[in-house]
């Protein structure tokens, strides 16, 4: 069954690049098309063929694919960059229909649509009400948050599987709730700080970049680099990660290390998009590079991602109230930010978040 996926793919991928080249009904195109055709019959369950995009795994019939390969890996791109998170084909599908969604694919003419026995959308969560449905989005995905980073060490990977998931969710919430604010949850403990903290960074991160214009593989990559931006705050004591009053020099210095030590961390795992490990040694740096952590080179600034990741931290940060200090309403955060802009953060980015909150009504 496995190589048979993989045949299917092959065949899949090679044809889209060969339409691309040429066109649909070049004699390569439709030669290939006709073989996936052939393979497909092996690969029915119930007369279905079903296919996920969860992050960045491809979900064949309710099993992770899990062997990497090229022709693979170039799919889920071209899934992602489509907009496409589930596919299913029925038993019956002629070539032209085949041909068509292969076409679609390579040209990006017109946007990927279902056909008869073609299914093609995104993964859709569903509870009884839209009030319901907000509630459960975010329980669920800052649980998923918090198990994925408990018990990480420098010997236990983080389950990457888990953070995935929850930026499809959190781009899937952001399709369906216009209001952000609503979406971003408030903080119930110190504890759950840093897990309520990377998900609601992760929200605001998608918001921003999605007002840009990012989509598909790049807007995904920006979730999860706003998710993963503390992850260096594992390896901060719980004293100082929890310290109800404000931190002394000593515990100061501890904090400040978190950015070095995420980002090395990050880079001992495998499908760890670079634009996370960046972010997440950048987030503090500043735009105009006189934050932490310091750096020998002169005029370094911060990626465009973790400028986005910076803006979204200090607006959930500030909005959180703290022990030593109240919460911020949004007008007060919005002042800072102005104020802030050109030293802290991006002009041009803090414009473009201002005017996302100004469109869905929030000041």
């Amino acid at each position: 069954m496995s190589d048979n996926f993989s045949e299917f793919i092959s065949c899949l991928v090679t044809a889209i690049s060969n339409v691309a080249l040429y066109s649909k009904e070049h004699a390569s195109a439709v030669e290939l098309s006709a073989k996936a055709l052939a393979i497909l019959d092996s690969l029915y369950v119930d007369d279905i063929f079903s296919l996920t995009l969860l992050g960045r795994n491809i979900i064949f019939n309710d099993a992770p694919i899990t062997e990497k390969g090229i022709h693979i890996e170039n799919f889920r791109k071209r899934l992602r960059t489509n907009g496409i998170e589930k596919i299913i084909i029925k038993k019956g599908v002629s070539i032209e229909e085949l041909q068509r969604f292969l076409s679609m694919m390579a040209l990006k003419e017109e946007s990927p649509s279902s056909s008869e026995h073609i299914l093609i959308g995104a993964v859709q969560v569903r509870f009884r009400s839209e009030e319901a449905e907000v509630l459960a989005l975010l329980n669920e995905n800052i649980s998923m948050v918090k198990d994925a980073y408990q018990g990480v060490s420098r010997f236990k990977k983080l389950d990457m599987f888990g953070l995935e998931e929850s930026v499809v969710g959190f781009i899937s919430a952001l399709k369906r709730e216009a209001n952000v604010l609503r979406i971003v949850s408030p903080v119930k403990s110190y504890s759950e700080y840093t897990y309520v903290h990377a998900s609601n960074v992760s929200i605001l991160t998608l918001f921003q970049a999605e007002f840009l214009g990012l989509k598909g593989e790049d807007l995904y990559d920006a979730g999860l680099a706003g998710l993963l931006h503390d992850v260096g705050k594992v390896f901060v004591s719980k004293e100082v990660l929890e310290k109800q009053t404000r931190l002394d020099g000593t515990e100061w210095d501890e904090m400040k290390k978190h950015p070095i030590q995420g980002a090395v961390y990050l880079s001992t795992l495998q499908d760890v998009p670079k634009l996370a490990l960046i972010a997440a040694f950048e987030h503090h740096m500043k735009f105009n590079g006189k934050g932490y952590p310091e750096t020998k080179r002169r005029g370094r600034r911060q990626h465009i991602i973790s400028q986005l990741v910076a803006i979204s931290d200090f607006f959930d940060a500030i909005r959180t109230e703290r022990p030593y200090r109240k919460a911020f309403e949004v007008q007060a955060v919005v002042r800072l930010m102005k104020e802030t802009a050109g030293n802290d953060f991006n002009p041009m980015l803090v414009d473009n978040f201002l005017n996302a909150l100004k469109r869905i009504g929030i000041f």
